[in-house]
């Protein structure tokens, strides 16, 4: 097939994992044998075409797609009134896939309010008639696209990692300390995205010090957006960004990954960071979160479950220190779950067998769920 991606964003040495996510589904497509064209990316990538600037040599481009593949964040993203007429007809009635991160309700974490939300929701139900197919990477954000945006089709395509690029076996970092006798703890991500719940992270960390173990069981922050670390206890280090395809050998010199949301706009998310510690062989500790918990579930590891409290952290974190077993056998199930399921590889898959099977299949007029369509085999009556 011939894909356009109308919003994809190339940086090298990215940290971010939106930049891993939208490299790695160009990455896999043109691997499946499509080809891949980029709109708009100030830099290219060396798997993808550019979609020409000059008007008229972009509308041949165009013309020529199968499909236009849309990131949605949290509002209908530039460019997408090529899903609607008359634009779409221009340029030859192609398939309209958004692929769906996150939900209006973001906007809450970015600090705007509820009139925001509102507005972005508004503007993606605007364009809802155009959209072929949602790939919604979690089941609420497929019942939210269905049930509140009025989409036709979504489809639940969960993130993954990369089981070549996280892997037990790759050198750990020189710059952490190896120790049988202690634990390190990794959390990544952004600290100026509010669903992040770093508060518990600190205050888990202080708990382990108050605890006189503070020596042997160490919390290793890489992300951005910690510049103000002095009021942190000892035993909690910020090691700031890497670039992504670096994150391999920070994660194998780790014990255990925490992922730690607050409730709301998190509930939502496919968290990147578990399929890594997943593919890199750690044990994972998590706060609730549906996704989590269904994964948690499949390991049979729902004790690894905590409330948003120190003390039941901290209770969690000595108890795997004291149970070096547990962290192998743990950390082997879920490399053998990100192996064998959650890895970019089947994302892409399963995106692209769902687009194959409504090329040609009539367009349905009436919203269906997401258990519905799922159900049906993804396209009605196909």
């Amino acid at each position: 097939m011939n894909i356009c991606f109308a919003n994809a964003v190339y940086m090298p040495n990215a940290s971010g994992g939106g930049y891993a996510h939208m490299r790695q589904f160009v990455n896999n497509a043109v691997e499946l044998g499509h080809r891949v064209w980029v709109w708009h990316a100030k830099q290219q990538l060396p798997t993808s075409e550019p979609v020409p600037k000059s008007k008229l040599a972009r509308l041949r481009t165009l013309r020529q797609m199968d499909v236009i593949y849309y990131r949605v964040e949290w509002k209908a993203p530039w460019c997408v009134q090529w899903a609607v007429q008359p634009y779409r007809a221009i340029v030859g009635n192609p398939l309209i896939v958004w692929e769906f991160n996150s939900v209006p309700e973001y906007a809450l974490v970015l600090g705007q309010d509820q009139a925001e939300v509102e507005r972005c929701a508004a503007g993606l139900r605007k364009f809802a008639r155009g959209c072929d197919l949602a790939i919604c990477v979690s089941q609420n954000i497929s019942d939210y696209a269905t049930q509140k945006l009025g989409l036709k089709r979504a489809l639940t395509v969960p993130n993954g990692s990369d089981p070549q690029l996280f892997r037990p076996d790759i050198p750990p970092t020189p710059q952490i300390a190896r120790d049988p006798g202690k634990l390190n703890v990794v959390w990544i991500g952004s600290a100026w995205i509010k669903w992040h719940n770093f508060e518990l992270l600190r205050e888990s960390a202080a708990e382990i010090c108050r605890r006189g173990q503070g020596e042997r069981i160490i919390f290793h922050v890489i992300g951005n957006g910690f510049e103000r670390t002095a009021d942190t206890p000892p035993n909690l280090h910020y090691h700031g960004p890497k670039p992504y395809e670096e994150l391999g050998s920070w994660l194998t010199a780790m014990d255990v990954g925490l992922c730690c949301y607050n409730p709301g706009a998190a509930d939502y998310c496919s968290p990147l960071k578990v399929f890594d510690y997943m593919a890199s062989g750690l044990t994972i500790v998590s706060t609730a979160q549906p996704q989590v918990n269904e994964i948690f579930g499949k390991l049979n590891q729902r004790d690894l479950i905590v409330d948003g409290n120190a003390g039941a952290m901290a209770d969690m974190l000595m108890r795997l220190a004291n149970d070096r077993a547990r962290l192998r056998q743990q950390g082997a199930a879920g490399r053998k779950l990100a192996v064998e399921q959650y890895n970019w590889r089947r994302a892409a898959k399963d995106t692209f067998d769902a687009i194959e099977q409504l090329r040609g299949a009539p367009r349905p007029t009436a919203p269906a769920s997401s258990s519905q369509i799922a159900a049906r085999g993804i396209a009605e009556g196909s």
